[in-house]
């Protein structure tokens, strides 16, 4: 299988040693010093069951013009880590070379304004995906694993690229890597901005840790706020999820509160650019629409935006 994975994150790096190794044709589109810390050192990958050797895939640097005759092949699926604060400049870049392609794209950011984005550019060539990927990336280029169970969730909002999923699939399901496909993406996806924005909205709100600020009632009852906030926008955009939800939501942010890693909380501390706008901030615009109450939303909405404007 052709791939192109575009973004060297955390999540990007680890699906491409187990992409690389299944002796598939994948080329990775990076940037800056993450492009000549990975041309130099590889990337290495440790999961939870086993260490793997250093792998040195083709790289393309996305400050430099790319074009579609600089590729050794043409990518059947291009894998989208890109942060949504990256969107218009990733985009552009993709379109540039693949719109006159039949190349699909599946994008793994959090929520779906990256989904709605792409769609305006490659029509219904778009898959949806959720990633349940716990690990990390130091800088040595080495990723690790932090979690249990890594897993991938994909589907289609267009009803589309059915027999490329299965494919997928059928290649890359292992032991270190679940992939399930879903024929309810959007409710799959409505249920993990439940997790995250409680996540990333709480701990980027507070500065704290999620465990700081889950010893304290008030921090209690602001997080399950912001899950049943959310909540009631997938409802009223038509997910299904059951009401019982909120309640697992918040069970699992709880009994996880010690080993909670947060890449908007991390960026945050870094002063970095963050992904409120993906996160809460959608789910604030999308409650006005559904004329929606969603008062802690907004408020990590208003403050993290204004932290984008004057940092």
């Amino acid at each position: 299988m052709n791939i192109l994975i575009y973004g060297t994150g955390a999540v990007g790096t680890f699906l491409s040693t187990l992409i690389y190794e299944k002796n598939n044709n994948c080329i990775l589109f990076s940037r800056g010093d993450k492009f000549e810390l990975f041309r130099n050192s590889g990337i290495t990958l440790k999961t939870n069951l086993k260490k793997h050797k250093t792998i040195y895939p083709d790289l393309f640097d996305t400050n430099k013009i790319i074009t579609l005759s600089d590729l050794p092949f043409i990518p059947e699926l291009v894998i989208y880590c890109v942060k949504s604060y990256h969107n218009d400049d990733s985009i552009n870049i993709l379109k540039n070379i693949f719109q006159n392609t039949k190349t699909y794209i599946l994008t793994l950011q959090n929520g779906f304004q990256s989904t709605v984005k792409l769609s305006n550019s490659f029509g219904d060539r778009i898959l949806t995906g959720a990633a349940y990927i716990d690990s990390v990336l130091n800088e040595k280029g080495e990723v690790f694993e932090t979690g249990g169970d890594p897993k991938i969730v994909i589907g289609s909002l267009y009803n589309n690229g059915k027999s490329l999923m299965n494919d997928f699939k059928h290649r890359f399901n292992t032991k270190e890597l679940n992939i399930e496909i879903s024929n309810d993406i959007k409710s799959v996806i409505w249920r993990k901005l439940m997790y995250i924005c409680a996540l990333s909205g709480i701990m980027c709100l507070f500065r704290q840790p999620l465990a700081n600020i889950l010893s304290d009632n008030k921090g209690r009852e602001i997080l399950l706020e912001i899950i049943t906030e959310t909540y009631n926008v997938a409802i009223a955009d038509n997910a299904v999820i059951s009401k019982e939800e909120i309640n697992n939501v918040f069970y699992e942010l709880d009994t996880n509160r010690e080993n909670s890693i947060s890449s908007m909380y991390e960026d945050l501390k870094k002063s970095n650019s963050i992904e409120v706008d993906a996160l809460n901030t959608y789910v604030s615009n999308k409650a006005n629409i559904f004329h929606i109450d969603t008062p802690m939303n907004d408020l990590i909405s208003s403050v993290l935006e204004a932290y984008m404007i004057y940092r």
